[in-house]
């Protein structure tokens, strides 16, 4: 439950395969002529309030289905099943948004202590891009020996990823995220809802102390809810920040091989297109000393100057570089300690 030598060797191999994820890959299919298209559709949407209202916090709560998974002389690991008809009627963007129904139903591993305990930090880990398998996100989070350590822990599983993905998809902008921004848009706004319903029952649970870690897209998320909402502590490993910026340096090396970019497509129209889910665009309402960054010092996937941006934006959270690429902070080491230091610190 709480590693060891294989898990260690695991954890390498898993670190391998993340690193290996390239810039083209992270957004695929991009389709550049329906881009100008695109930004003109989220201009409109913007304009008539849409876009705003599918980040508010949802008004009810939800109590999730619950299976016992494993049970510990102090507790036990639980899988919760919310339903997750979102976006909801009033902000129906894109009908076909609600036709994929493996995506309707948001999952989370729950590792809980039976005692409840005010001062215990409740872990929510958001998985990166193509995770969400359980079985990944406890390599990638060691939630035993989170869990071995006082903590309990909560492992999301993001929109079309886990198995939340669809059984069939028809193109590539069924992923998250996607080619189509609006799409990535939804998914994210949709993430940030499942966060907020789980951190309602959590709350009925009795889990007061609540923390964030999220790794690369689920740093994105993270940051964003940090910045929407009020938590106690949160980690970022290796977080991407701003997406119109990841995709513009993608169509600069799409230009250095020969494809054509029309001239209407800037780093500001790109910018723009996923502005309002960008962290940049948000002071946070979680306090910056409570907030952590862990950034790979060999990432070759999320580029330094994206936490540099943040590092602007947030001037008093605090900076780890660890050795490593995109994979950096997932293995034990200095920054692994500084991170659970830094989750187990109950002041400020």
């Amino acid at each position: 439950m709480v590693g060891g030598g294989g898990l260690d060797r695991i954890l390498s191999a898993l670190a391998r395969s993340i690193s290996s994820v390239t810039l083209d890959s992270l957004v695929p299919g991009i389709d550049l002529g329906d881009l100008v298209k695109d930004h003109e559709r989220y201009v409109q949407l913007r304009e008539g309030g849409f876009l705003e209202r599918l980040f508010e916090a949802p008004r009810l709560r939800r109590s999730p289905l619950v299976t016992p998974i494993h049970g510990f002389p102090d507790g036990g690991v639980f899988d919760l099943e919310f339903d997750s008809p979102f976006p909801n009627d009033e902000v129906r963007l894109s009908p076909s948004y609600n036709e994929l129904r493996e995506n309707q139903i948001s999952y989370v591993r729950l590792w809980e202590h039976a005692q409840p305990n005010p001062l215990r930090p409740t872990i929510v880990a958001i998985h990166g891009w193509t995770m969400g398998d359980q079985r990944v996100n406890s390599l990638a989070f060691l939630p035993g020996y989170l869990y071995s350590i006082g903590c309990n822990v909560a492992l999301v599983e993001l929109p079309f990823h886990g198995r939340r993905k669809v059984a069939a998809p028809t193109s590539s902008t069924d992923l998250f995220p996607s080619a189509n921004p609006i799409r990535t848009t939804l998914a994210v706004a949709h993430s940030l809802w499942d966060l907020r319903v789980l951190s309602g029952y959590l709350a009925m649970r009795g889990h007061s102390n609540l923390c964030c870690v999220g790794m690369s897209l689920g740093a994105y998320i993270g940051a964003l809810w940090a910045s929407l909402d009020r938590l106690h502590r949160a980690v970022l490993m290796v977080p991407l920040v701003s997406m119109g910026d990841m995709a513009w340096e993608l169509l600069k090396s799409r230009k250095r091989s020969g494809v054509k970019v029309p001239r209407q497509i800037t780093r500001g129209l790109l910018r723009d297109l996923y502005w309002d889910h960008c962290v940049l665009a948000h002071t946070p309402k979680t306090e910056q000393r409570a907030m952590m960054v862990i950034a790979g010092r060999g990432d070759h996937l999320v580029p330094s100057s994206q936490v540099a941006l943040l590092q602007r934006h947030w001037p008093d959270a605090s900076y780890v570089w660890a050795a490593g690429g995109h994979a950096a902070g997932t293995q034990r080491g200095e920054a692994f300690d500084t991170m659970i230091s830094f989750l187990l610190n109950s002041g400020g």
